[in-house]
């Protein structure tokens, strides 16, 4: 059995205790893992799934990795749409956190690059090569069962100003998860929010944000202001060997957040 956890839109910015929407993300993120850290058993994986630092240096990506570092686990991550790509790149001393295949016990994880073609408000598509790329990567392992790790939410949420800013190519992503039955499930970023929702008939998991929530279904961009709702938070999984997945919310406590 795998458990993986998902830690996504850290925006860390470019300096330390700088705010993001008011709040300070390295301090917020900090809490949140030193929570995990001592409430929780321990995972197999970290996915950070984009949006990791707000347009910052190596140094800011740096920083995120020491961060995290407490929870000792294998950590993987993907850009969004505020993320630097050869930043990320520069910070990868390793030369694995970019790795695009995870094998792990029965399951494999494909983690995709939602970040081309931006239009300039936060939207981004799978480019060409990446697709293809995604189409092969499935044919080759039909009887393992499959995530898909991706920074934009590839279906609507209801929320009017997050639908124009989600994947452009989404039909085409469709077209591959519809003749991969063993896609058993989508994970996303990018929303700040704790969201299920489907995509291609199969579940889409979203995770909250580490520093602040996006309030749902609304027509323009709002904070999320229910302290239940608000906190810091991350999602995990747990992947059954039969193909199953169980995913899980987690917020941090308002009590910790001061």
């Amino acid at each position: 059995m795998t458990r993986l956890l998902q830690l996504s839109d850290c925006h860390l910015p470019p300096v330390a205790g700088e705010l993001f929407r008011g709040r300070d993300a390295d301090q917020c993120l900090i809490r949140l893992v030193q929570w995990l850290q001592s409430e929780f058993a321990p995972f197999d994986h970290l996915l950070l799934t984009g949006d990791l630092v707000h347009h910052g240096g190596p140094d800011a990506y740096e920083r995120l990795l020491q961060i995290v570092a407490p929870l000792s686990l294998c950590v993987h991550w993907i850009p969004g749409n505020h993320d630097v790509t050869a930043a990320m790149q520069l910070a990868d001393h390793t030369g694995k956190l970019g790795h695009k295949v995870i094998h792990s016990g029965s399951w494999t994880l494909l983690l995709l690059d939602s970040t081309s073609e931006p239009d300039g408000r936060g939207s981004g598509s799978l480019s060409r090569s990446e697709l293809d790329w995604l189409q092969r990567q499935l044919a080759q392992a039909p009887q393992r069962p499959t995530l898909l790790v991706l920074h934009h939410n590839p279906t609507p949420t209801g929320s009017v100003w997050q639908d124009a800013i989600r994947l452009g190519n989404s039909t085409a992503l469709a077209d591959l998860v519809d003749a991969a039955p063993h896609v058993r499930g989508v994970i996303c970023g990018h929303l700040h929010q704790l969201q299920l929702l489907s995509f291609a008939g199969r579940p889409l998991w979203s995770a909250p944000s580490t520093v602040v929530q996006f309030r749902a279904g609304c027509e323009q961009f709002e904070l999320e202001t229910d302290p239940s709702r608000a906190t810091p938070g991350a999602r995990w999984y747990r992947l059954h060997p039969d193909g199953q997945v169980d995913a899980h919310s987690l917020q941090l406590p308002h009590e910790l957040t001061s």
